[in-house]
């Protein structure tokens, strides 16, 4: 097993999150230009997040980020945002600081002056302007805060929408969307006390809601809603990923080998996400273990360009 062809499989995947990302800005910007089109709903914290851990391998991301730090950041929620960060393992303190310093001085959101670094941003260039945009069922979420206000309740809904008719418990919620679980159980029983969610007698209770009245509202086919999907763990994988593979070149198979185990085994959620199954060390011993790991890589990267 060369060295050669997993740096391949890893530069294949990382293009795909990088292609899944750009397509995902041009739904709530007027910037990018691109014929692909987003279906699934843009988690915009990950997002930003993402084009930040992914901007050495393609610097057009950092500029869109940075567009958005000055036009749309009163759509994002500053606590989701240092909640979703600690998910990943790329260090993104200098980029996210530079991010909150537009969004202060060229954004006027105070509300990132905690974020920012003292120079952060000073140095960089002046962007081109954009508008954000909010009407593609792909941008639902952001719409919701729109309407709804920045908070969770906006960000439970879009989540039960995103999972197409299916129920969801307060820790699945928690889960798919990086709060609190508390937080999220007061925010889910208001809801539903003010009539905009419904529950099911599960074990434990779970909450869903109508998609044929919400969709006429919201604007979305309610046979076919944006779906939730994990972007906060595929983002966090693929970049954390990228970080990795630019150092496998310099130490032995077997080291390589154990670096993959340690690397899947931090980000299971995002290949349960894909539906990879386990490689047992048993079957894969030493080095053996970085055929199918690069196997692997190559179907998670037809999975990301399948699920934007």
């Amino acid at each position: 097993m060369s060295s050669a062809k997993l740096r391949a499989a890893s530069r294949a995947l990382l293009e795909a999150g990088s292609a899944a990302a750009w397509t995902q800005w041009g739904a709530i910007l007027s910037a990018p230009s691109d014929k692909s089109v987003a279906h699934a709903m843009v988690d915009p914290e990950a997002l930003v997040l993402a084009s930040i851990g992914m901007s050495s391998h393609e610097p057009r991301l950092l500029r869109l980020t940075r567009i958005w730090a000055r036009t749309g950041t009163r759509l994002l929620s500053v606590q989701r945002m240092k909640n979703v960060v600690a998910r990943f393992e790329v260090p993104l303190d200098d980029g996210l600081a530079a991010f909150a310093y537009d969004a202060v001085t060229k954004g006027n959101d105070a509300r990132w002056r905690k974020l920012m670094g003292a120079e952060a941003g000073k140095a960089l260039r002046r962007e081109p302007t954009a508008t954000p945009r909010v009407v593609s069922p792909a941008a639902l979420m952001l719409r919701l805060r729109l309407g709804f206000g920045v908070g969770i309740k906006a960000d439970v809904i879009a989540a039960l929408i995103g999972a197409a008719g299916a129920s969801m418990t307060v820790q699945s919620i928690a889960s798919a969307t990086r709060y609190y679980t508390r937080a999220v159980r007061r925010a889910a029983e208001e809801l539903h006390s003010a009539g905009f969610i419904g529950t099911r007698a599960t074990a434990p209770l779970s909450y869903s809601l109508d998609l044929e009245k919400w969709g006429p509202v919201l604007q979305f086919d309610p046979n076919d809603p944006p779906a939730w999907r994990s972007w906060v763990a595929i983002y966090s994988f693929v970049t954390a990923l990228s970080s990795w593979s630019d150092r496998i070149s310099d130490v032995s198979d077997v080291v390589v080998a154990s670096e993959a185990r340690d690397l899947i085994s931090r980000h299971s959620v995002a290949l349960d996400e894909a539906g990879v199954k386990e490689m047992p060390a048993s079957r894969y011993p030493g080095a053996a273990f970085l055929e199918p790991f690069t196997e692997m890589l190559e179907g998670y990267a037809d999975f990301v360009r399948s699920i934007v």
